[in-house]
């Protein structure tokens, strides 16, 4: 099957819908606490993963899943004295590092888990990315303290993008360039790429080492030579600050206060901050957590917290920051769905425009900090290529919204 995404609006065709360990998975886990919350969580997602397959069905949707190892087992990551490590994430969050443009499925990193990459092959292997430099923490913690032939940080950029030997060891250059074919790293994640017909709209949230954005904006331009990229600064993954629901109209923050450059006479529709100064259990956590993630019910289990603060910090992120109403995903022109179905400032602004919303639950987003957009990775829609701003000649460069 071929890729064809030009939007977020078109009618949805086929996705691909996470998935996440079995309950089964924690089954070797002493301690009682700890296992008991894992896989209550496990069970819980795992019904609301088969409630959005589910809607997505009823909708005509094509749905691929992950091809996990229903086997899979938390004693397969302990080391040879049965002391557990760090555990990988599950591929539940699929759009965190590829995305469709047009008809080419783009990596703008590697895999949280190699099913995603066994079902994307199987639909489809065509796909690209851009030759990349190692990210400044992935080059400090293989160069580490054992690597003295490898140059510091800086001149280790300096000689990639002016493409001279990577270190005056050819041993040395021949590591660290070895270590860059296996770890394609565009410094900026796909969930903070949005495509809206001729334009591509990228956040550097100002964390892109200022050395390399010209270098890695003229790569994606070849790549991509029928779009206008534009680069943008709003501090967030795109899909966690607005969301284009049609031509038009928006779903935002409020902390973007203008949209004024980037989408011209559109119709915005700003959400308030989530307001946790009343949900008094969120808090109690929070002196512990500093408010990464919540589970519901889990407040006073010491030992779940302490498990997931050591063993889980992959899975987890900054819940408090998020708006989840933001993170939807539209099935088409008339049907969007949400994980809050009272929330009636959306809801009033999706039947301005002639909209409704389909409710999926989705009840530990507060633990996975992913909505229902974050959970999917749309695949094939409706459409074709079009330009919805044809009186802008010129892309946005550096501008926050």
């Amino acid at each position: 099957m071929d890729y064809n995404i030009w939007n977020k609006w078109d009618k949805l065709q086929t996705v691909m819908l996470g998935e996440c360990y079995s309950s089964e998975f924690f089954n070797d886990i002493k301690n009682t606490k700890v296992k008991s919350a894992l896989q209550r969580i496990a069970n819980e997602t795992q019904e609301d993963l088969e409630g959005y397959e589910k809607v997505l069905k009823d909708f005509g949707c094509d749905v691929i899943r992950p091809d996990m190892d229903k086997n899979d087992s938390i004693m397969n990551y302990t080391d040879h004295n049965g002391k557990l490590e760090t555990i990988p994430r599950s591929p539940l969050q699929p759009r965190d590092n590829q995305l469709v443009i047009g008809d080419t499925l783009f990596y703008t990193g590697w895999f949280d888990h190699l099913a995603i990459k066994r079902s994307l092959d199987a639909y489809n292997k065509n796909f690209k990315n851009v030759f990349s430099s190692l990210s400044e923490v992935s080059y400090r913690n293989y160069k580490g303290d054992s690597a003295p032939d490898w140059p510091d940080y800086k001149d280790y950029v300096e000689r990639f993008l002016n493409k001279q030997p990577l270190s005056d060891k050819p041993s040395a250059h021949h590591e660290i360039y070895n270590l860059q074919i296996i770890n394609p790293n565009f410094p900026v994640s796909a969930p903070s790429i949005t495509v809206v017909g001729q334009d591509i709209y990228i956040d550097d949230k100002g964390e892109m080492n200022r050395l390399l954005v010209d270098y890695y904006i003229e790569q994606f331009k070849n790549m991509f030579p029928n779009f206008r990229i534009n680069v943008l600064n709003i501090g967030g993954h795109n899909d966690g600050c607005f969301h284009t629901i049609k031509p038009g109209a928006i779903v935002s923050l409020n902390q973007i206060q203008t949209y004024e450059d980037t989408f011209p006479d559109w119709d915005i529709c700003y959400l308030p901050d989530q307001s946790w100064s009343k949900v008094r259990p969120f808090l109690k956590l929070k002196e512990q957590n500093q408010g990464k993630w919540w589970v519901p019910g889990e407040e006073d289990n010491n030992e779940f917290t302490y498990f997931v603060e050591t063993w889980l910090q992959d899975w987890v992120g900054y819940v408090e920051e998020t708006v989840f109403d933001v993170n939807v995903l539209v099935l088409d022109e008339h049907h969007v769905c949400v994980s809050q179905p009272d929330n009636k400032i959306v809801n009033t602004f999706l039947k301005k425009h002639n909209m409704e919303p389909v409710y999926v639950p989705w009840r530990h987003r507060y633990f996975w900090d992913g909505g229902l957009h974050c959970i999917t990775l749309d695949l094939r829609r409706d459409g074709t290529q079009q330009d919805y701003f044809p009186n802008r000649h010129n892309s946005i460069t550096d501008k926050g919204f």
